[in-house]
C-alpha cells in the first residue's frame, strides 16, 4: 500500500511548449524550418532518462509523462521523422554522443537536406502534478553565403568549399566534432561568361557545426593559414586569375571559415576556427591582389615571351556567342566563334578589347589573293619561326589602321575577311579581320593543344611546325563540335603577316602535321578564316 502510494506521489505531467529561434544574425536573411514532429526525452539530475514522448503533425507542444525530480535536463529534438529515432537512449551521455547519419553526398550540404533541430533547457525541478516548460530549438547547422568581389584587373575562375563536416552531434555543449569524416562540395566554375571584376555569390551552403578548434598562433587575419588551422577546419578554396599588360598569373585563395563567437554584435576572433550551429555568416571576400607573396594563396605566373602582350579574362576553348558572352553550350545560343587565345596585342587592348581572340567557324567564300604583287604593305616582315610566333599584331594593324578592309578591293584576302557576314555587331569587339601568322599558332597551340613552347625561338623558316595528327584533329574537332566547318586540309590559309614584297606567311593544317610556308600574294588558291578581337 505504501509503495503504491509513493509511485503515484512521483507522478507527474510535463507540458513542453516548443518554440523555435531564428539563427545567430551574421548576415540580414533567417533560415526558416517548419517543425514537422518532435522527440521529448527528460533526464534526472543523474542523466538517467525519465519521460520521454512523440508528437507528429508539426505540434506546438508536447505532453510527457515523468516522475517528480529536481536537476532535470529537457530535450526536444524536432524534424527526425520516427517516433523510434532515440531508441535504446537511457542517459543524457547516450543523447550527447548521438549524431546525425552521415549525408548521402556532400552536395545534400548546399539543399538543406538534413533539418534536425534540437533544444535543451537544464537545472529543471519537476513537481507532483502539471508542470509546464518552454523549450527552443535551434539548428544544428549554420547558412554560409559567399560574396568574392574581385578587383577590375582580376577575374574569379572558381571556388570550392572544403572540409566539411558530414555528420554533427545532436546535443549542443560537445567541445569536438564526433567523428573525423569530412567532405568537399564539388568544386563549382563561375560561369565563364563572367569576366574581370565581376562580383560571384557562392553558395548557399548549409554547414553542420564544426568544432574544428582554436590555435593561438593564429591572431591576425594573415596568420589564418593552412599550417596554423587546426585540423578539420573548414574553408573556401577560391580560383581567380588576373589580366592587363604582362598580369598572366593564377592563384588559388584560401579562406578558412569560423572565427564569429558572439551572437548580437558579432564578435570575430582569428584564432577561433569553429563555425557554431544556428548561425547565418554572410562572408564578403576581397581579392585585390595576386597574393604573390601571402602565404594562404598558392601563385603561379603565367609569362609570355611575346612583347606588348596583354592578358584577357577569356578562357580558351569556350564559345563566343552573338552578345558577347561566352561558354561551353550551344544550347539556347547563337555561336559566332570559338576562343582561341587570351593574348592580345597593346593595339587592341587599348582600344577597349579585354577578353581575346576568336575564329570564325567558317571560311569566306572563294580563294582571293593576298595583295598586290609585287608591293610592300608596310608591315613588319616575318621571316622565322620567333617572327611567326610573335606577330599578331599584322592583322589588326593592317585593316583597321592602313586601311585594307572591305572597301579596299586591292587587298582581297583582307577585304573578305573584314566582309565576313556573321553579325557580331551586338557587343564590343573588332569586327572581323584577316588573322595574322602569331594568331594561327595560337590556334594550333591552344585549340590543337599541343606544346610549341620550343619553337617560339627557332630561327627556322618555311618548314613543318608540328609532326604528327593531333593539332589538326583537335583545333577541327573543337570547331566542329560546335557547329562550324573544319579548317580545309588540301591547301594553306593566308595570315595577314607579310614575309616580303612579293610574298606574305601562309599555314596549312594537315593530317600529318602544321606546316608553315609563304608563298606569291597574287596567288589566286589559298582560303580565309576570319578572326576577331573581343
Amino acid at each position: 500500500m505504501d509503495d503504491m502510494l509513493d509511485e503515484r506521489q512521483d507522478d507527474a505531467t510535463l507540458t513542453v511548449k516548443i518554440a523555435q529561434q531564428d539563427p545567430t544574425t551574421v548576415a540580414t536573411r533567417t533560415i526558416s524550418d517548419a517543425i514537422d514532429n518532435v522527440n521529448v526525452l527528460v533526464f534526472d539530475g543523474q542523466g538517467h532518462l525519465i519521460g520521454s514522448a512523440y508528437a507528429s503533425s508539426s505540434p506546438t507542444s508536447v505532453s510527457v509523462p515523468v516522475r517528480v525530480s529536481s536537476g532535470c535536463t529537457i530535450c526536444a529534438i524536432a524534424n527526425t521523422g520516427s517516433s523510434s529515432y532515440f531508441d535504446g537512449i537511457s542517459t543524457f551521455a547516450e543523447l550527447q554522443a548521438k549524431v546525425t547519419p552521415i549525408l548521402a553526398s556532400a552536395t545534400a550540404l548546399g539543399a538543406k537536406s538534413n533539418e534536425v533541430l534540437y533544444g535543451t533547457i537544464p537545472g529543471v525541478t519537476l513537481s507532483s502534478g502539471a508542470n509546464t516548460q518552454a523549450v527552443t530549438l535551434r539548428r544544428l547547422y549554420s547558412k554560409y553565403t559567399f560574396t568574392i568581389t574581385p578587383s577590375s584587373d582580376i577575374v574569379i575562375t572558381g571556388y570550392q568549399l572544403c572540409n566539411v563536416p558530414n555528420e554533427c552531434c545532436i546535443a549542443s555543449g560537445n567541445t569536438s566534432n564526433p567523428t573525423t569524416g569530412f567532405a568537399g562540395l564539388n568544386y563549382d566554375a563561375v560561369a565563364t561568361s563572367v569576366y574581370a571584376g565581376t562580383t560571384v555569390t557562392a553558395g548557399t551552403y548549409y554547414i553542420y557545426e564544426n568544432l574544428a578548434g582554436t590555435n593561438s598562433a593564429s591572431n591576425t587575419a594573415e596568420l589564418r593559414t593552412s599550417a596554423n588551422a587546426p585540423n578539420g577546419a573548414s574553408y573556401l578554396l577560391i580560383t581567380a586569375k588576373g589580366y592587363g599588360y604582362n598580369g598572366g598569373w593564377t592563384s588559388i585563395y584560401r579562406v578558412y571559415l569560423g572565427g564569429v563567437t558572439n551572437a548580437v554584435s558579432p564578435v570575430v576572433d582569428y584564432t577561433n576556427f569553429n563555425i557554431n550551429r544556428n548561425f547565418n555568416y554572410q562572408c564578403n571576400i576581397v581579392i585585390s591582389g595576386s597574393g604573390a607573396n601571402d602565404v594562404r594563396v598558392t601563385y603561379s605566373p603565367t609569362t609570355s615571351t611575346r612583347t606588348n602582350v596583354y592578358f584577357g579574362d577569356a578562357t580558351v576553348g569556350t564559345y563566343l556567342y552573338s552578345d558577347g558572352t561566352t561558354g561551353t553550350t550551344k544550347t539556347g545560343h547563337t555561336v559566332v566563334g570559338i576562343v582561341f587565345s587570351n593574348q592580345l596585342s597593346s593595339a587592341e587592348y587599348s582600344a577597349g578589347y579585354r577578353h581575346g581572340y576568336a575564329l570564325a567557324l567558317t571560311d569566306v567564300s572563294g580563294n582571293p589573293t593576298w595583295g598586290p604583287y609585287p608591293g610592300d604593305a608596310g608591315l613588319t616582315k616575318v621571316t622565322t619561326f620567333a617572327d611567326y610566333y610573335n606577330d599578331i599584331t599584322a592583322g589588326y594593324y593592317g585593316t583597321f589602321t592602313k586601311g585594307y578592309n572591305k572597301s579596299n578591293g586591292s587587298y582581297p584576302a583582307w577585304q573578305a575577311a573584314n566582309n565576313y557576314n556573321v553579325d557580331v555587331s551586338h557587343f564590343t569587339n573588332s569586327g572581323w579581320y584577316l588573322p595574322s601568322i602569331g594568331q594561327w599558332w595560337d590556334v594550333c597551340a591552344n585549340l590543337g593543344k599541343v606544346d610549341l613552347i620550343s619553337q617560339q625561338n627557332s630561327n627556322s623558316g618555311n618548314s613543318t611546325l608540328y609532326n604528327g595528327s593531333t593539332a589538326t584533329t583537335n583545333v577541327n574537332n573543337a570547331i566542329v563540335a560546335v557547329g562550324g566547318i573544319a579548317l580545309a586540309s588540301d591547301y594553306y590559309y593566308w595570315s595577314a603577316s607579310e614575309y616580303d614584297t612579293y610574298n606574305a606567311a601562309l599555314v596549312s593544317f594537315l593530317s600529318s602535321g602544321i606546316v608553315l610556308s609563304k608563298f606569291y600574294k597574287n596567288y589566286l588558291a589559298y582560303y580565309v578564316r576570319p578572326v576577331l578581337a573581343f
